[in-house]
Parts: C-alpha cells; structure tokens; sequence
C-alpha cells in the first residue's frame, strides 16, 4: 500500500507539472531542466488543438559556443534567431611607418619616399623610348624632334608647372610664357622654356607601345606608373586593423569605354576608382580603377582587399559592396565586415519576410555562423 500511494502521488505531480509548467511557473530548476519535461521529439501529429493549449511548447535556451564543432554543424550552415556573439580574434598585422625618410621633419624627404629616382628615370626612358620610335616613323624631323635627352631634373620641372597650371588658369598653353605685361607669369619661363616644356608634352609616355597586343588591358598605357605607386603605398605603411572600402571619382570627360557616369555625384563623369584606406587616416592602402571588363563585383571586392587578407581586418563598406556569400568568404580568409546590405544580396527568406511587415520601433535579426544581419525602423 505505501508503494502503491507513493506512485499515486507521483503520477499526480507529472500531472501538474503537464499543465501548469510553462514559462512563467516556479518549478524547481532541477524539473525544469529535464529533457522529458516537454519532449517534442515524439510525433504530436496526433494531438488536439487543445491539448497544444493545454501542454505550451516551452523554448529552451541552447547556447551556442563558436569553439563547439557539433553546434557549429547545427547552427553554422542555417539562419537562426539565436544570437551568439562571435569570438574576435586579436589582429595579426603590424600597423605603422615601416620605411623612415632620413628627415622626418623634411616635406622633400618624406615626398621622395613615394617619388623616387627609379620612378623619374622610368619616365625618362618611356620618354625617350617613344621620341626614338617617333622619328623613326618621320621622314623628315620636325622642329620638335630636334631636342636634347630628357633628364630627370626636366621631369621634375615639367610636373612642377603643370601643378602651377591648375593654381594658375589661362585660356591657353601659350599665355603661361606670354610677355605681355597685364597676364605673363614669370616662374613659367624661369623654370623652363615653352618649346622644351612642349617637346616633352608631345612624347610624354608611360609605357612602351611596342608591347602592346590584342591581350593586353586597358590600362596597358599607364600601368607601370599605377604598379610603382600601389607597391609605395603597400609597403612604406602598414595600416590598422579597421579599414574603408569605398569608391573615388576622378574627373574626366574625355572619350573612352570605361568612362563612368553618376548623376547622384558632385563629380559625375570620370574614371571610377575603388579605394581600401585606413580609417583613423584615410591613408589609401590599395585601389583599383573600373575598366569595365566584365569582372563580377566578388572579385573586384577580393582583388582589392588581397594584400590584407588572412590578419583578421575589419572592413567598414556600404551596400554596394554587402552580400552575404562575399562575408562569407572573407570570413574563411580571417576578414570580417560591416555595413548596410540591400535586400537582393543575400537576405534569409525569414527576414525577408519579417520586413515587409515591420513597424516603427521594430528590431529583427538573423544569425549564420558569424554572420548577423540586423533590420531595425525607426
């Protein structure tokens, strides 16, 4: 009798606890988190409706560790509504100054860090180079191929005026050596004369023309300019852990294919430059120019990224360049991201739905392994 009494009462408690233990009830922690409280692992296709009112499914609280493989299984490969905030690992770059100019107080000493002798004595032969082959083609040498070798001193004098120039506008190349009293400027004819400054206007050349085929790009005639630069930049500063991906105009409205046009900019016609820099200096670290070849954005994005992938960088960007495949795959080469992401690149079904039905003051979100996205109205 006292056996069958005591497994009396204990059905009467699995009773009670059947309906009345449900989120807000005070049973003991050590019932609660029993696994066969409210097992929902059998079938329930079976049961009424009442009886889902009666018994409430409660949630249990899973959480997720990032160092868990089995957890990673579950939740890595799926949009869920569990939030996990993810492990941040320790940057494994080195940030700073990496080459010193012999005058850290000397504006011609840190120029020379990025303008250097090799860079004036490439111009100089691309000059000459493209002189020679120009009078080649002439049967009968023009008064501008009658002209001593360029040195690096005239390279130099020669960028100097043409920065002048954009400080100093005139209607044309000719009044910068005019002698006429109410519009000469005389460092113009000081610092070179107007046939040697045209001389090296007309042969100013970047890159061999011989060695251009049908493979080569489309910034074949400027590139070993744009290669020396992007290696200075890469090399002399190694920049902070956060980093800016965003894109630059430079104005132009010449005729060429991959001139680009954007009414909503300041600058709308141009060349498209899409820039990494620091974001404490803006100090551009690495930058590509649009030649509409037809690459997809994910390339572009990892192209342009590449030297600094793999130290765990963060890269701050806008919605053009957010989608979720490209987060990730940067998350495999130890870079992580932030910024807006339009609906079309990658939203879970679940929060695209959600959304469409948001109102003010509503907060969403949606995690995948390291990946969260977050919608909020305000």
């Amino acid at each position: 009798m006292p056996s069958l009494r005591k497994r009396k009462e204990t059905n009467e408690t699995d009773t009670l606890l059947e309906v009345f233990n449900d989120n807000l009830s005070d049973i003991p922690s050590e019932i609660e988190d029993a696994d066969d409280c409210f097992d929902d692992s059998g079938d329930d296709s079976t049961d009424s409706i009442d009886s889902e009112i009666i018994r409430p499914v409660r949630k249990r609280k899973v959480v997720v560790l990032s160092s868990d493989s089995d957890t990673d299984e579950a939740t890595g490969n799926c949009w869920s509504e569990i939030d996990t905030p993810p492990r941040l690992q320790m940057f494994e770059g080195h940030a700073g100054v990496t080459t010193f100019p012999p005058q850290c107080d000397s504006v011609p000493s840190v120029t020379n860090l990025f303008f250097g002798d090799e860079l004036f004595e490439m111009l100089c032969k691309e000059l000459s180079n493209y002189h020679d082959q120009t009078a080649i083609k002439r049967k009968t040498p023009s008064r501008a191929l009658k002209w001593s070798p360029v040195t690096q001193k005239d390279i130099k004098k020669f960028l100097g005026l043409i920065i002048l120039m954009g400080q100093t506008r005139k209607d044309s190349l000719k009044d910068y050596w005019s002698t006429d009293p109410l519009i000469c400027t005389p460092i113009f004819p000081q610092t070179m004369s107007r046939h040697r400054f045209e001389q090296i206007w007309t042969f100013w050349h970047f890159n061999d023309n011989a060695k251009m085929d049908s493979r080569s790009r489309r910034l074949f005639k400027i590139q070993p300019v744009l290669d020396y630069f992007l290696h200075k930049f890469r090399t002399i500063y190694k920049p902070k852990q956060q980093l800016s991906l965003d894109e630059g105009m430079i104005p132009w409205r010449g005729s060429f294919k991959f001139r680009t046009y954007n009414p909503a900019k300041i600058t709308k016609y141009g060349l498209l430059v899409r820039m990494v820099c620091e974001s404490d200096t803006g100090y551009i670290c690495n930058m590509e120019i649009y030649t509409a070849e037809g690459r997809k954005l994910q390339e572009t994005v990892l192209s342009v990224l590449g030297p600094y992938l793999g130290i765990r960088h963060h890269i701050y960007q806008d919605n053009y360049y957010s989608a979720t495949p490209t987060a990730e795959l940067l998350l495999q080469n130890k870079t992580r991201v932030c910024g807006t992401i339009r609906e079309n690149r990658g939203l879970p079904p679940n929060l695209e739905m959600k959304t469409s039905r948001m109102k003010k003051g509503d907060i969403i979100f949606s995690r995948k392994g390291d990946i969260l996205l977050l919608a909020w109205v305000v």
